[in-house]
């Protein structure tokens, strides 16, 4: 599933490029962009947690000189 979020988010970033430049394409170009908004969150909110848990017992960084 997030090969296809980021497959819409890269879709709608090169769609809203295009659009740009094209008269009367500023209008579309604001839902292509929000398009990418909306995939950019679903692929950052479906990658692993990656950071240190808090529940797990915090170390003692002067353990090594306390004994």
């Amino acid at each position: 599933m997030r090969f296809f979020s980021s497959l819409t988010a890269v879709g709608s970033l090169f769609l809203t490029a295009i659009l740009l430049p094209v008269f009367g394409g500023a209008l579309f170009a604001l839902f292509t962009f929000g398009a990418f908004l909306l995939s950019l969150v679903g692929v950052i909110g479906g990658s692993d947690d990656r950071s240190v848990r808090q529940h797990e017992p915090s170390m003692d960084g002067r353990s090594w000189r306390n004994g």
